[in-house]
Formats: C-alpha cells, structure tokens, sequence
C-alpha cells in the first residue's frame, strides 16, 4: 500500500526547514508530528518515516519536520525551527484536508527533548492559539542540559551556563499545558531513567498531567520503532490520547462549533 505522500514543504526559506506530510484516506483527520533525534547535530526527518504507515492506516495524518542542525546553528535556532514549523502546520494544515485544531508532537532523544519545550511553548506569544498542540509524547528525552554541556555532545551543540539552563525542560515547566506521555527503554541508561523521572515529578508537582509508559526492556532506538509498531503500548498510547482529545470536544471534531 503506497501513502499519499507530500515532501519537504517549506515552512523557511533554509533548505532544512522543511516537512514531509502523510495523508490518510480519511478527510479532516487528526495530525501526529514526529520531531526526530540525533542530538541536534545529526539525522534527517526520511530517517523516520517508516513510523508513518500504522498512523496513516489507522485514520491519523503523520508530519516529520526537519530543523537546522547544530554545529551550524544554535540551539535557540533549533528550538526557534520546531516552533515555526509547528506555527506552520497551524496555519496551513487545512490547505492539505488535515485538522489543524487537533495537532499531536512526538519525538524521540532530542526529539523528545524539543516536544517538551513544545508543550511548554507559550504559543499566543508566538502568534498562535493557547492551545496550538493537542499533546505530546516524548521518547527517551532530554529534559535536563547542564550534563549534555558537560559532556562530549557539547562540542557540537555549543551550550553554555545560560542557554543549558534556558532550554531544559525542567525549567520550563507551565502553569498550564496538554497531557504528557513519556517513555524511556527499560535497558537504557539510568541517567534516561533518572531525567524522565525528575521531569515527570516536576511536571506532575505542577498539577498537569503526565503519564509514564514503562518500558520494561528496549535501547535508545527501539523507541522509535515502538512509536510506529500498534501493537505496541506507545504507539497505542499516543492513539488513545489523540481519541480521548476528539471524544472530549465532539462539537468542535464534527464542526458545530
């Protein structure tokens, strides 16, 4: 079965803004972003998007975007990117029969890391809706900098004392924001196991709502895989999450209101 398929559109004029759509059959459907890893400095949205196919097959549109990688920009750059893309799907996902009102982020490493600053986005700021993203769910994320500013990675993302503590999402946290789902592989590091626990006590410490997937086995990359797999209890998390959202608000999904 082949995917309706529309590749590398624009959302800035650099030839890395840039995001491929995955149609499904269904008409004003749902829209699961995928924010790809690679420690800011490496690998491409195409990497990904296998992940699509069980999203598509099951009713839900499937975005990946790409952003401009580190050593080349900063990572206020890249945040800047996966929010401009986002801004972008809003405004623009109607053209292409997706529901722009019913948008989802997930990501795995530091694609986890930049969905938790997504959720975290004040958005009106930027020119959007309060509630421009539905939910999200982070795989194996990065919530915490200083120790990525310390280590080895740092020599390509160049973070300081400032701009490590400005982009951790467990320094963001906001007083208002959609659910959360988080996982981690069950044999990675416990440093993985040690940020997502901080960040979920955080984010729960602060009355929103967040929902661990256990896993009880799996590395660093089994988690994309999981992203893409319904047999899966991520992938079938993230599907409960965006049914839940569209049973919550018939009124708005059917277009009464």
């Amino acid at each position: 079965m082949s995917i309706p398929f529309e590749g590398d559109l624009a959302y800035g004029s650099d030839r890395a803004q840039k995001i491929d759509l995955f149609k499904t059959a269904k008409s004003n459907a749902p829209v699961v972003v995928f924010i790809h890893g690679g420690y800011w400095h490496s690998l491409d949205k195409s990497d990904f998007s296998y992940i699509s196919r069980s999203f598509v097959e099951d009713g839900l549109n499937f975005a990946a975007i790409n952003y401009r990688l580190a050593p080349a920009v900063t990572m206020q750059d890249i945040v800047s990117d996966v929010q401009s893309a986002l801004l972008w799907l809003y405004r623009n996902l109607a053209k292409h029969d997706c529901d722009r009102e019913r948008i989802f982020v997930t990501g795995s490493s530091a694609g986890g890391h930049l969905t938790a600053l997504s959720v975290s986005t004040d958005w009106e700021k930027l020119g959007g809706p309060r509630d421009l993203i539905k939910g999200g769910c982070a795989l194996s994320g990065l919530y915490d900098l200083e120790p990525i500013r310390l280590s080895y990675l740092n020599k390509s993302v160049k973070l300081n004392v400032g701009s490590a503590d400005r982009f951790s999402p467990i320094n963001t946290i906001p007083s208002e924001a959609p659910h959360l789902l988080l996982a981690v592989g069950g044999d990675e590091s416990s440093e993985f196991h040690r940020q997502q626990e901080t960040y979920a006590r955080a984010w729960r410490n602060a009355g929103l709502s967040c929902e661990i997937i256990e896993q009880t086995d799996g590395h660093h990359f089994d988690m994309c895989d999981r992203l893409g797999d319904r047999g899966s209890a991520i992938y079938q998390s993230v599907v409960k999450m965006v049914e839940a959202w569209s049973v919550a608000d018939p009124e708005r999904v059917s277009g009464t209101r």
